[in-house]
């Protein structure tokens, strides 16, 4: 006789937990680390959502055991620890007074996103056409060279951080000052 489905998922649990962890801890490592992160971000958030959902079935599947933990000041020492140490991440974000715009460089990003293409091509060292044809390339929506990043964002329906890296695509850091 076969075991139902849900019985199965369960003896399933710990082996799925601890598969997602496996590849949220890397791409968490690799985050941290700043080392790919246009490509692993968004796999790291859907990853650790589906994290949650296989703690809570492995915390389902393992209820009295951790009952028996939950006896011992181990696990309650662990949990104060990490708790203490979320909030100390936590809790200074949220008093902290918001800067108008962000700073440095979400600053530098609001500008830029906000001048029409026409300002913003001279600096990227191309023409407002070239940079024009660029964004078009991308798929976006470009009616003149007098519209800005973010007003082509939005009619292209596009994020404009998306629109703001396609307009930098292809540029290279300037080089660092020569030390002589």
């Amino acid at each position: 006789m076969s075991e139902a489905p849900p019985r199965k998922l369960l003896r399933a649990v710990t082996p799925i937990a601890a598969a997602v962890f496996a590849v949220s801890a890397t791409t968490g490592v690799l985050l941290f680390f700043h080392l790919g992160e246009r490509l692993i971000k968004e796999l790291h958030e859907w990853i650790g959502l589906a994290f949650v959902v296989a703690a809570a079935l492995h915390i389902t599947r393992n209820a009295r055991a951790l009952a028996g933990h939950a006896r011992r000041p181990t696990l309650w020492i662990a949990t104060v620890l990490v708790l203490a140490t979320a909030a100390a991440f936590i809790v200074p974000a949220l008093t902290a007074p918001q800067k108008e715009g962000g700073g440095g460089s979400r600053a530098l990003a609001s500008v830029v996103l906000r001048a029409p293409l026409d300002v913003v091509a001279p600096l990227l060292d191309t023409t407002p056409a070239a940079l024009a044809s660029r964004l078009t390339a991308a798929g976006l929506t470009v009616s003149s060279t007098s519209a800005s990043l973010a007003d082509l964002a939005a009619a292209s329906g596009r994020p404009p951080r998306e629109v703001l890296d396609i307009a930098f695509a292809g540029q290279e850091p300037a080089p660092p000052p020569s030390s002589r």
